[in-house]
């Protein structure tokens, strides 16, 4: 196996640089710097041996025709590890990261090591260490088992880890510490149940070896006056050790005495979970994966198979890294940030309008905000734009307003264009037998209009006993009328729509419409509405 080293800033420079020329050397000296780790990486995250080598093969493959699109050739690694990773859960995440269970635990890191390593002799047996590892690993999320993987058995520094990740360096920071600290508890949880087991193991021994003596010896109290034996005081000190970081679980007297006096405890407590990480064991590397790689990166004749291998490695992040299928793109953040702030403002105004009901009273809310002034049905236009004259009051907007009683009023022309009335004498008077009919009576159906669910209505108006002029005022100035004003023969009948303008949100509300007929006489229908989207 080939010793490794972590790769120098200027070394990722100029294998990136040999991979925009082509050269078949860089291809080489790159599968020699980081095979291996990407053959491990790949390993523990598939557990199948056949899997990790295509996935090798691929990304290399892959970083020779897109990697020097990097913007900073520094994150060689990240790039090949975002590569592998891609590949990796595009085929399954496991639930547990995975180790040669056969394979022994080395003194040295995984990055550091030698061909040969001897195992420390106060070290537990490799079964052991292999137990508390998957047990520990076992109690985290599986992204959680891949971040401890790549800090502390890869050395991916938090900038490279988020790269690799899709992720910022700050966000892969945060995971590295809280992955940490979860990883810690489980294995403390798990050497003190192993603990337990000894202790417990070792009393049934014990009393094993009680029973076949005829004869107990008498218990020896210690006095006030005596110090206490050594093996308390390492007991004293061992508790301390099991009860940092925040464990609060019970500690029998008997399991922290045994534990002070017994090899096998004191050499398990002195294991960490970083430890374990780094001197895991390494998978040997396949021997003829390096021809592979360099035949189908050289090769003339395989530029299609190359091009599909590039091509079912996905598409890349605005730095030129690998995107990873379970990170969304900045681009997404953004718009799911942005979608969902409007989503909650909307739900907001929704249970706000649903709480006050559809009988708010007086005006109504809406966005934009509408004037809700009453209209005047006829405004009184006079030369020069003026609006004011001595026609009577005044409406809202400056025209004249139509009095209860009064037919509307005619609206003036300009004097050059008046005619002078004709002498009264002079005009024919129709015959007594066309008299003109007395006004009749305006109805108008209905009282009361509700729009739930729909922003148009009907009002229907009919004359009665006689032909009917009438006018039309609204109170609101969300409330449109298709006709306000007109006239009708006797027994006849109009239809009119009524609108509710609204905006992108409106909340309930109701107004009125007052129809006036010839004889000044006001008829009002009520127009209550509930809230409104777009």
């Amino acid at each position: 196996m080939p010793r490794l080293s972590t790769s120098p800033h200027a070394a990722d420079r100029q294998l990136v640089k040999g991979l925009n020329e082509g050269d078949e050397a860089a291809l080489a000296a790159l599968y020699d710097e980081y095979g291996e780790r990407l053959y491990d990486y790949a390993l523990s995250m598939s557990g199948d041996e056949k899997a990790a080598a295509d996935i090798v093969h691929d990304a290399f493959i892959d970083a020779c025709r897109r990697a020097p699109r990097m913007r900073d050739p520094l994150f060689l690694s990240s790039w090949l590890y975002g590569a592998a990773r891609r590949r990796c859960i595009r085929r399954g995440r496991p639930k547990v990261l995975f180790w040669d269970l056969d394979g022994e635990f080395s003194d040295a890191p995984f990055l550091e090591r030698a061909e040969t390593a001897d195992p420390a002799p106060d070290r537990p047996p490799s079964d052991e260490l292999h137990d508390l590892l998957r047990a520990s690993l076992s109690r985290l999320e599986p992204v959680d088992q891949e971040v401890m993987l790549l800090a502390y058995r890869h050395g991916l520094r938090p900038v490279r880890l988020g790269a690799a990740l899709g992720l910022s360096g700050r966000r892969a920071a945060v995971r590295v510490r809280r992955a940490r600290a979860q990883l810690d508890a489980a294995l403390r949880r798990e050497i003190d149940r192993a603990r337990r087991e000894c202790a417990a193991a070792a009393d049934a021994a014990e009393e094993s070896r009680s029973a076949a003596i005829p004869v107990l010896a008498a218990a020896r109290i210690p006095a006030p006056e005596e110090e206490a034996p050594p093996e308390e005081s390492s007991a004293r000190g061992l508790r301390r050790f099991f009860r940092r970081g925040g464990d609060d679980s019970p500690v029998d007297p008997a399991t922290e005495l045994h534990a002070a006096g017994c090899g096998d405890c004191r050499a398990r407590a002195g294991v960490t979970a970083a430890a374990l990480l780094r001197q895991a064991p390494a998978p040997v590397l396949p021997a003829a994966l390096r021809h592979r790689v360099m035949h189908t990166a050289t090769d003339p004749e395989l530029a299609g198979y190359r091009a599909d291998i590039a091509a079912r490695g996905g598409t890349l992040t605005p730095s030129g890294l690998p995107s990873q299928p379970d990170v969304p793109s900045p681009f997404t953040r953004r718009w799911l940030f942005t979608g969902g702030g409007m989503a909650g403002a909307l739900a907001a105004a929704l249970v706000v309008a649903f709480v006050m009901g559809p009988g708010i009273g007086g005006g109504t809310l809406s966005w934009p905000p509408f004037r809700t002034h009453p209209q005047p049905s006829i405004t009184q236009e006079r030369p020069g734009g003026q609006g004011k004259g001595k026609g009577g009051p005044e409406g809202p907007d400056g025209g004249a307003q139509a009095r209860p009683g009064q037919p509307p009023p005619q609206p003036q022309t300009h004097e050059k264009n008046q005619e002078k009335p004709e002498d009264p004498s002079q005009t024919p008077r129709p015959p007594a037998s066309e008299s003109p009919k007395p006004p009749g009576i305006l109805v108008v159906n209905p009282a009361k209009v509700e729009m739930y669910g729909t922003k148009t209505a009907q009002v229907s108006l009919k004359a009665q006993s006689g032909p009917v002029s009438w006018t039309a005022m609204t109170s609101s100035n969300q409330l449109i009328l298709s006709q306000m004003q007109g006239g009708m023969p006797e027994d006849g009948t109009m239809r009119l729509t009524v609108t509710l303008r609204t905006a992108l949100i409106g909340l309930p509300g109701q107004g009125t419409i007052t129809f006036t007929d010839s004889e000044g006489s006001p008829h009002e229908v009520k127009v209550v509405w509930g809230a409104t989207l777009l």
